[in-house]
């Protein structure tokens, strides 16, 4: 398995957009597959935000991440965030998911990002054991969200 920049494989982008539509399209109402597919090919940046990662298995796509600066309309001064960590149903529980928050906040460093969010309604202890930490809980689209943080530069003295 590789992870590599979505720029660099556009041909997966409609599997990606008819993943995330199916996964998350509820909480955009009026939202399509080909409006995702529109905004996840905004994303195909290498050396800026937004940005996306996907992982490979020689050409097939098993997941992706995105490195966004918003992701909750309620809260614009938080900037950026890790969005869209998605993973095949029949490539989870591999540790694919893990690799690519990994690679994120990778690229969070490598751009220089003090500080990197992400929400999630369910899966803070994944979030937490990649050293995520919990900056609160808060309700976001008729949810409980836990909105959790982490830096990817070392504070300079």
């Amino acid at each position: 398995m590789t992870i590599e920049y979505l720029a660099d494989h556009p041909s997966v982008l409609s599997t990606l957009a008819e993943w995330q539509h199916r996964e998350w399209g509820h909480t955009r109402p009026g939202d399509t597959v080909e409006k995702r597919r529109a905004r996840l090919e905004g994303f195909s940046n290498r050396d800026r935000i937004p940005l996306t990662v996907v992982a490979l298995d020689d050409s097939e796509v098993l997941g992706s991440a995105s490195l966004v600066a918003h992701d909750m309309e309620t809260r614009m001064e938080l900037t950026p965030w890790l969005a869209g960590v998605f993973v095949g149903e029949p490539h989870r529980r591999k540790g694919i998911g893990a690799e690519l928050v990994q690679r994120i906040m990778a690229e969070a460093g490598k751009l220089e990002v003090p500080l990197l969010y992400l929400y999630t309604v369910h899966s803070e202890k994944f979030y937490a054991a990649l050293g995520w930490a919990l900056d609160e809980h808060t309700n976001y689209r008729e949810q409980n969200v836990v909105i959790m943080t982490y830096s990817p530069t070392p504070s300079r003295q």
